[in-house]
């Protein structure tokens, strides 16, 4: 697949995103709208393309190569998380953000753009190993993420000096019940429940019956561009200005979207001989950060601010940098 055909498809999933984001102007898709789709992705369309991956268990890889891929996909993100603790230390990061760039390093957007990337780049097969690698985000995103999170100031929150230390106006006692309410709930969403499910079915190779199987992949066909358009509408609701970032935003965004994933593709390609576990591994890498931060941030009253432009960025950048290294792993380079 040349560079051309490659970026021909992420400027159609970009143009989406431009659709959502013209709708919300004008009043078809505004805030109350996007958070009833979301909820409809993330609860039934995302779980049911994930389920319709594993369809037809003929094209399954085989348990062997499923083991491999789940090393691949934990190791991975403890290499992610290695970079997520390095960074904020590097980019001299304020205190009271340390927790958003730690986030924002971690935690791509496997979800929402991951799906429709990878199966624009290497096609349907792509679908299942997106869902594995997805299957750590699950997990980690809404107990490490959230507790990144909760280390930042809240919103509204007073700077008490020239050093970036936050005034402590959240108690103790405050942070303690926001870091309790990190329960087993968090974890029983839909979309990991069916990644469990997807994992055992592809592991054990059991058969789903046609109808279940194509009605999910009917049900499923309608995240992409919907994901796609929350996105562009979530983007419309932010200020102009507040998408234009700090020098920090703009060199995280950097390591984020091209040396992180070139550090990735040239660790894994020295023992990953799957072409497409490769791929698959490297371009996850370069998604752009999850906008699951900026509704996390809104959701436990944190300043978003820092969030959206690091989302806003990233995203404009893996336009450019997604085909590069899809070229780079198809030896194009």
């Amino acid at each position: 697949m040349d560079f051309i055909t490659i970026l021909l498809k992420m400027v159609q999933l970009f143009c989406v995103i431009i659709l959502g984001f013209v709708a919300n102007k004008c009043g078809i898709f505004d805030r109350d709208t996007r958070v009833r789709a979301t909820k409809i992705v993330i609860n039934i369309t995302m779980p049911a393309m994930m389920l319709a991956s594993v369809a037809d268990v003929s094209t399954l890889p085989k348990t062997s190569e499923i083991v491999s891929l789940l090393v691949v996909a934990m190791s991975a993100y403890f290499i992610w998380f290695l970079c997520a603790m390095l960074v904020p230390v590097l980019l001299r990061v304020k205190k009271d953000e340390v927790g958003i760039y730690r986030f924002m390093m971690l935690f791509g957007n496997v979800g929402f753009i991951g799906y429709p990337v990878t199966q624009a780049v290497f096609g349907d097969e792509a679908l299942f190993y997106t869902t594995v690698f997805n299957l750590p985000f699950n997990v980690l995103a809404y107990s490490l993420g959230v507790y990144f999170l909760l280390e930042t100031k809240k919103a509204g929150d007073s700077v008490m000096d020239d050093e970036g230390d936050v005034d402590s106006q959240v108690t103790l006692q405050e942070t303690q019940q926001s870091k309790s309410s990190i329960s087993l709930s968090l974890f029983l969403t839909p979309a990991f429940i069916s990644s469990v499910i997807v994992i055992c079915i592809a592991f054990f190779h059991i058969d789903m019956p046609d109808m279940i199987g194509a009605t999910c992949d009917m049900v499923g066909a309608v995240t992409t561009p919907m994901a796609l358009m929350i996105i562009g509408s979530t983007l419309a609701d932010i200020p102009v200005s507040a998408l234009v970032g700090s020098r920090r935003v703009y060199l995280m965004s950097l390591l984020r979207m091209f040396v992180v994933p070139l550090v990735v593709f040239l660790i894994y390609r020295l023992f990953v001989r799957d072409p497409l576990l490769l791929g698959v591994c490297v371009i996850i890498t370069a998604m752009p950060v999850a906008t699951n931060g900026a509704m996390l941030c809104l959701q436990y009253d944190r300043d978003e601010k820092v969030m959206a432009q690091g989302t806003f960025i990233t995203t404009v950048l893996s336009v450019f940098t997604i085909p590069l290294f899809a070229i780079l792993l198809s030896g194009g380079v």
